[in-house]
């Protein structure tokens, strides 16, 4: 039972003068614990003083009977008891319930999971597709190989009806996609990307929310394949390149791995900066820069991996959060600290925890609401 529930069932009976003993010094615990944990409300402390008194003489004399209240204010102590409890116990700060070794071994690292939303709104989980399995919809077939890969493929050829999808990876997942022209798209976690579901003859365009490597297949007619972010655009023709633009971020982010694209502000083309092999443009705060660029630092997650290289302590903690799908609280300042080095993405929870304590990144776990981890940055 609700730890509440019971003493407002507690508080109820010794209202009605029908409680035990038992149940009397269990409420006279309560009061003291609640001391305990530095309750400040002033008259809740003064009826929690004279109630408790109440309950003292009662449970040193339980045999004692009441012939009549000689005042109406021990029915007042325990009214007042019921009623401010439910406004005053809203506020209570809940006691800290530390996650146990288990509990974190048990938080596994991400894995490939993907939903992918139909034109017409269906949902499809494509953990519940078989291998190998397929499904059309409209003038294309998505299909599920034996990897576990998503493909798309036109079922006929001429004009077809195209259709808007959508595919997007929950916190702590990847997964890949193959475009209806080839192009290859591999979701980072909390990621999510809009497609047709084919391709016509003019530009190729896709939207992008989160983090996505890109593979693209060039075209005979050459046409130009356009990710679009927010606040930029992105246009090449056959390539590899990363993109990093998560909404919680204020920048975002563009490296070049093969091949050559234009990074451009949306809707302002003099802005356009032509990216060479390991460079990457940074747009932030409605301007866009390049510069050179460690490509293991930038694709390390589809290596398995986080790299830190000078990675202040809540850029590291929103990496780890995303991947293990977990809640960060600060109970300090955030830290400037910088940190420097590789993690595998495939650990255990209760492994990572001991790594980042171990590079005095002080964290504890707790349990939350609904059995949810949280690490607290002490």
């Amino acid at each position: 039972m609700n730890q509440m529930n019971e003493i407002y069932k507690l508080i109820s009976v010794f209202l009605n003068r029908k409680d035990t003993v038992q149940e009397r010094k269990e409420l006279l615990d309560w009061f003291e614990k609640q001391s305990e944990n530095g309750i400040a409300e002033t008259e809740f402390a003064a009826i929690q003083n004279n109630a408790k008194k109440s309950l003292i003489k009662d449970i040193q004399n339980p045999a004692r009977k009441i012939i009549r209240l000689r005042t109406t204010r021990y029915i007042a102590i325990a009214a007042s008891i019921l009623l401010i409890g439910f406004s005053v116990i809203q506020f209570w700060p809940k006691p800290e319930i530390l996650a146990t070794t288990a509990q974190l071994a048990s938080i596994p690292p991400g894995k490939e999971r993907a939903v992918i939303i139909l034109g017409n709104g269906k949902r499809i989980d494509l953990e519940h597709l078989s291998l190998n399995q397929s499904i059309q919809t409209g003038d294309v077939i998505i299909k599920k190989d034996g990897n576990g890969q998503i493909s798309y493929h036109d079922v006929k050829t001429g004009k077809i009806s195209i259709q808007q999808n959508s595919m997007y990876t929950p916190k702590g997942a990847t997964y890949d996609l193959t475009l209806s022209d080839g192009t290859l798209v591999t979701l980072n976690a909390d990621s999510k990307i809009s497609y047709p579901t084919s391709f016509d003859n003019g530009d190729r365009e896709v939207e992008l929310q989160g983090e996505a490597y890109f593979h693209v297949q060039k075209t005979i007619n050459r046409s130009k394949f356009i990710v679009k972010t927010r606040g930029q655009k992105i246009e090449v023709l056959g390539t590899r390149f990363n993109v990093n633009a998560y909404p919680e971020t204020d920048r975002t982010q563009t490296t070049l791995e093969e091949g050559s694209v234009v990074v451009s502000a949306q809707d302002i083309p003099q802005s356009a900066i032509y990216l060479k092999p390991n460079e990457q443009a940074t747009l932030q705060h409605g301007t866009l820069n390049s510069r050179h660029i460690n490509l293991e630092e930038v694709l390390s997650w589809k290596k398995g991996q986080f790299y830190f290289n000078g990675n202040n302590t809540e850029e590291v903690m929103q990496q780890i959060a995303r991947w293990y799908n977990i809640d960060i609280i600060y109970k300090r300042s955030k830290s400037k600290e910088e940190y420097t080095g590789t993690i595998p993405r495939n650990l255990s929870l209760n492994k990572l925890v001991q790594l980042l304590n171990y590079a005095d990144l002080n964290t504890k776990a707790l349990v939350g609401d609904n059995n949810r981890i949280k690490l607290i940055i002490t």
